[in-house]
């Protein structure tokens, strides 16, 4: 089996359905779909159970989106584990698209889709448009991006064994309202060579909800203070050499939420965080700037027929 397609969801039933349909409704069919429960309390054992043998479902008592992930792959019997998240959609090509790449760049470790954004439905002629070619760039590694790349847990396509090389997503955390659980992942995951990023088609549809609510934000800069403690204490990828390019890859979110927390009047908390953050935010200006006059690593064309 080529595809294990791993959701964990918690509450969210009415946008569970779309989720997956849109992952039953592949044109490559060489996958498996598991979805797990993290301790619902509305309807969605139930809604699971409507779908029969098409997926496969763990229920477990809730921990967090992380351990459920993991809990998915132990389970997974596909040869790459597709991470995707409970509220975002596929695109009925996209496993096919990824399936491509796999193949024509020899099975490399590790490959990244990149979003549409939508907040409530895609226009139809986005679901029915042909895709005859894929634009991507092969990369040494994540750390050696150098063009924007949005992250999202329901952009990670990793080869099984590579998955546990990285240490999977991490068992050790207690706080379940930890977010960035996909930025985590890559600090862990970016020395993994090759690294490919597919920039066209998009390979998901990411469902834009309101970041501006105050619970909201006050949770990410928790988060991110989460992020930055687990930098300084060793816990990512590359050691010294990569330093710069993780502070980068930290200060780039840093950057957006902090703004945004000011902007709706979280003060203390983001004084405190900046203090905490600006040699990341720093860097990843930096970076953004370096990349603005350098050379690009060159995009990649495969034609296809889908």
């Amino acid at each position: 089996m080529k595809f294990s397609i791993i959701i964990p969801t918690y509450n969210r039933s009415d946008l569970l359905i779309k989720t997956i349909d849109s992952v039953l409704n592949q044109s490559f069919s060489d996958f498996e779909l598991i979805v797990v429960n993290d301790g619902s309390t509305d309807d969605t054992k139930e809604i699971l159970e409507s779908y029969g043998s098409k997926i496969r479902v763990i229920h477990k008592e809730n921990s967090g989106s992380e351990k459920s992930r993991n809990a998915g792959a132990y389970i997974a019997k596909g040869e790459y584990y597709c991470f995707f998240d409970s509220d975002d959609l596929m695109f009925p090509w996209t496993l096919e698209v990824y399936n491509k790449i796999i193949e024509a760049e020899n099975f490399p470790p590790l490959v990244l889709g990149q979003p549409l954004h939508f907040s409530d439905t895609i226009p139809r002629k986005i679901l029915q448009q042909n895709i005859s070619l894929i634009k991507y760039v092969v990369y040494k590694d994540y750390f050696s991006k150098d063009r924007t790349v949005y992250s999202s847990s329901s952009m990670i396509v990793i080869r099984k064994d590579y998955f546990y090389k990285a240490g999977m997503f991490r068992q050790y955390y207690t706080k379940k309202e930890y977010f960035l659980d996909d930025i985590d992942f890559m600090l862990r995951a970016g020395t993994i060579q090759p690294t490919i990023i597919i920039f066209e088609p998009p390979q998901f549809g990411y469902r834009t909800h309101a970041e501006n609510s105050v619970k909201n934000l006050k949770r990410v800069i928790k988060s991110l203070n989460y992020l930055l403690e687990e930098e300084k204490s060793g816990k990512f990828a590359g050691g010294d050499k990569r330093i710069f390019e993780r502070h980068a890859i930290i200060g780039g979110p840093s950057y957006y939420w902090l703004f945004k927390a000011l902007a709706n009047g979280i003060i203390s908390d983001s004084i405190k965080f900046f203090f905490n953050a600006y040699p990341f935010i720093l860097k990843g200006l930096l970076k953004k700037i370096r990349n603005k006059f350098r050379k690009k690593t060159p995009l990649k064309i495969l034609n296809i027929e889908l």
